[in-house]
C-alpha cells in the first residue's frame, strides 16, 4: 500500500497500521496532519511570525496540506525533508521576519541557532533529541541571547540605549533625562568612572538607585581642608574647578582686594599659596606680586608703579597714549602720534628700551638725501625743511629758495620742485645740489646748427660764449632781452638795427622741430640782399661785390659815393653837381625789373654834350 519508504525522521511511522498518524481518510482528496505533530510550526503560524508564516499558504487544514509543497515523503530513508531553495549561507534572514543588521549580520548561524538560545516556551513543543539541529525556538528579544547587565533596572528594551553595531557606546542613552544631568566636565567622563562594578551586586555595573550624587564631596575631595562650608557649587561649576565662580558664591569683592579684570581669571593658588585662604597677602602695590618688567626704567613715574600705565584688564594695550607722551621730553605730534610703540622702543619683553635717543631725526630716520644737506646751514637738521605732519609736505618755501645759489625768478617760480629735482629709480637719489647752474642743465639748446648737431656738440657757439641770459629772460623763452650785437663780429648799424633777427638768422628744420642757428651766419651783403646791379660790380672769379664801397647801412642810396677815388672818371668841376642818372641813363630789363647800367658809360664829352 505504501508508495515508498518514509524518511529517516519518520521511520517509526513506516507501517500500514500507522498511516492515520499523518493521513486523514474518508475526506476525499489527501489530507495531512503535519501541524498536529509539529506544534512549534503551528504556533508560529498562529502567531504569524517566523519563516513559515511567510511561505505557508492558507490556514488550518489548508496550511497543513501546504507542507507537502516543500516537504514530500515516501522518497526513501536518505531523502532530505528540509531542502534550501538557496544555499544556507545566502539565506536572506529578512524572510524569517527578523533582518540581520549591525554585528548580527556578521555572526555565524550556529552562534544563535543552538540549543542554549532556545526559549523555555519553545522547548516544550520542540520534539527533537538534538535541539541544535533546528532553526526554530529563538526570540527576537535581546535578553534571549545576551545577558542583562542592568539586571532589569533599565527595562527590557535594550535598543533604547544600544545599537546593533555594539553595546558601547550607548549612543541612545540620554543622560539629560536621568536624575543626574551631565554638564561641563562631567560630559567628558567615561561611564565607568561613576558606574563601577560592585561585588555586592554580583560584579554587575550599577546604573540605578544611586543615593550619593547629590553632593560634590561624594565623588570629589575637599581641596580646602574644610576652610569653607563644603558647598562647592557656590564657587565652582561643572565646567571645572578652575577658575572658581566667585560672582555667585564667594564674594571676593567683600575682601580688601576686589578681583577685577584679569585678576578675576587668576587661579586662587596663584595668590593663596596654602589652603588657608584667610592668611594675609601683601597687595598694596603691583610690585608686591608682579616683577618690574621694565627694569627700573620708569622708576621716576610714580615710583615705577604699574598702575600708572596698565590696568587689571591686561598688560596690553598700555594706557600710556599720546596725551601721556606729551608729558615726556618727546611729545608725539603729527605723524609720530599713530606710530606703534615698538617702532621707537625696540626690544622684546623686559628688554624694551623706553629711553631711546631722539636728539636728532637721524636717530630714528634714515638720511633720504644721502648727505646732501650735511654742510651748513642745514647740518642734517631735518626739521629745517620737514615737519611732523609728513615728509612730503616740505616747508622749504620760495623765500628760502631765493636765499640759495639759484633764486627762482620769473617762470621758474611756478615750476614744480620735481621738474628740476627729479628722482631716479631710487627716490633717495633725488638731487638737490647741482654742479652747474647753467640753463643747459635743464633746457635743451634750440639754436644748434646742423653741423654742430652732426658733430655731437651740445651747445651752439653763441650759447657757449654768452649763455642763454644774453638773449632770454626768465619770464618766458619767447621774451628776449636787448641782445648786444656789438659784442659779436657783426655790429648792427643803420637800418640793420631795426631788422628782425629771423631776417638774417633763418630757422632751419632739424628733425621734427625748426631750430634757429645763430652761428655761422653769413656777413656779406649779398647773402641777405639781392644784387641790384646784376653782377656789374662782382669781384674776380664771380665773388660777391663789396657793397660797402658805395652803400652804407643807414640808406641804400649812395650819397657818399667817391667818384674820384673809386672810378677812372673824375667829376671835377661842373660834373660834381650833375645827378647820377644824367650820365647813367641806360637800363636793361632783367627778370622783369629794370637794372641801371653803370659799366660802359661813355667818357668822351661829345657822347653827352653836343
Amino acid at each position: 500500500m505504501s508508495p515508498g519508504d518514509l524518511s529517516q525522521a519518520h521511520r517509526e511511522l513506516d507501517s500500514p497500521l500507522r498511516c492515520v498518524s499523518c493521513h486523514e481518510f474518508g475526506a476525499g482528496a489527501a489530507q495531512f496532519k503535519c501541524l498536529q505533530c509539529h506544534e512549534e510550526i503551528a504556533r508560529r503560524l498562529a502567531e504569524k511570525r517566523g519563516y513559515h508564516a511567510k511561505v505557508v499558504r492558507g490556514t488550518g487544514r489548508q496550511a497543513a496540506n501546504d507542507c507537502s509543497r516543500c516537504h514530500s515523503e515516501h522518497n526513501g530513508r536518505r531523502h532530505q525533508l528540509v531542502r534550501w531553495r538557496t544555499p544556507k549561507l545566502k539565506f536572506d534572514h529578512k524572510e524569517a521576519g527578523w533582518p540581520l543588521e549591525g554585528k548580527h549580520a556578521r555572526a555565524r548561524c550556529e552562534q544563535c541557532h543552538n540549543e542554549s538560545r532556545i526559549t523555555a516556551e519553545d522547548r516544550v513543543v520542540l520534539k527533537r533529541s538534538n535541539l541544535s539541529a533546528t532553526y526554530a525556538g529563538l526570540s527576537p528579544r535581546c535578553t534571549a541571547c545576551h545577558r542583562d547587565e542592568h539586571r532589569g533596572d533599565l527595562g527590557k528594551d535594550c535598543t533604547r540605549c544600544h545599537t546593533l553595531e555594539g553595546w558601547k557606546p550607548a549612543s541612545g542613552f540620554d543622560h539629560g533625562k536621568a536624575a543626574f544631568v551631565l554638564t561641563g566636565r562631567h560630559e567628558q567622563l567615561a561611564c565607568e568612572k561613576c558606574h563601577k562594578r560592585l561585588a555586592a551586586l554580583g560584579n554587575h555595573v550599577q546604573f540605578k538607585n544611586f543615593g550619593f550624587f547629590n553632593t560634590c564631596r561624594a565623588c570629589h575631595q575637599d581641596p580646602h581642608g574644610g576652610s569653607f562650608a563644603g558647598d562647592c557649587e557656590k564657587c565652582h561649576t561643572t565646567a571645572g574647578w578652575k577658575p572658581a565662580r566667585l560672582e555667585g558664591g564667594f564674594q571676593h569683592d567683600k575682601t580688601g582686594f576686589p578681583l577685577k579684570g584679569r585678576h578675576a581669571a587668576v587661579e586662587c593658588r596663584k595668590c593663596h599659596q596654602s589652603e588657608n585662604f584667610r592668611a594675609k597677602i601683601p597687595h598694596g602695590r603691583c610690585l608686591d606680586c608682579h616683577e618690574d618688567r621694565h627694569r627700573g626704567q620708569l622708576a621716576a613715574r610714580e615710583g615705577g608703579e604699574c598702575g600708572a600705565c596698565h590696568t587689571e584688564t591686561g598688560w596690553k594695550p598700555a594706557r600710556f597714549g599720546t596725551r601721556e607722551h606729551a608729558g615726556t621730553r618727546f611729545p608725539l605730534n603729527g605723524r609720530h602720534a599713530p606710530v606703534e610703540c615698538a617702532k621707537c622702543h625696540a626690544g622684546q619683553g623686559a628688554g624694551v628700551n623706553y629711553h631711546p635717543a631722539f636728539a636728532s631725526c637721524r636717530d630714528c630716520h634714515q638720511d633720504r638725501h644721502r648727505g646732501q644737506f650735511a654742510g651748513a646751514p642745514y647740518e642734517n637738521r631735518c626739521e629745517r625743511c620737514h615737519a611732523d605732519g609728513g615728509w612730503q609736505a616740505a616747508r622749504y618755501t620760495l623765500a628760502d629758495h631765493q636765499k640759495g645759489r639759484f633764486a627762482l625768478l620769473g617762470a621758474h617760480a611756478a615750476v614744480p620742485c620735481g621738474e628740476c629735482h627729479r628722482a631716479g629709480a631710487d627716490p633717495a637719489d633725488r638731487p638737490f645740489h647741482f654742479g652747474s647752474l647753467d640753463c643747459q642743465q635743464c633746457h635743451a639748446d634750440p639754436h644748434r646748427t646742423v653741423q654742430a648737431a652732426a658733430a655731437g656738440e651740445r651747445l651752439s657757439p653763441a650759447a657757449a660764449r654768452w649763455g642763454c641770459p644774453s638773449c632770454h629772460t626768465t619770464r618766458t623763452w619767447k621774451e628776449t632781452g636787448p641782445f648786444d650785437h656789438g659784442r659779436t663780429d657783426f655790429a648792427l648799424t643803420g637800418k640793420h638795427r631795426g631788422a628782425p633777427c629771423t631776417g638774417c638768422h633763418k630757422p632751419a628744420v632739424m628733425g621734427e622741430k625748426k631750430l634757429v642757428s645763430f652761428a655761422g651766419t653769413a656777413r656779406a651783403c649779398g647773402a641777405c640782399h639781392g644784387d641790384a646791379h646784376d653782377g656789374q660790380f662782382a669781384g674776380l672769379g664771380g665773388t660777391q661785390p663789396d657793397c660797402a664801397r658805395c652803400h652804407e647801412t643807414s640808406n641804400w642810396r649812395s650819397n657818399e659815393f667817391d667818384h674820384q677815388r673809386n672810378t677812372n672818371f673824375s667829376l671835377a668841376g661842373a660834373h660834381e653837381r650833375v645827378p647820377c642818372r644824367m650820365c647813367h641813363a641806360n637800363r636793361r630789363q632783367v627778370e622783369g625789373r629794370m637794372v641801371v647800367l653803370y659799366r660802359g658809360t661813355p667818357r668822351s664829352c661829345e657822347e653827352c654834350h653836343r
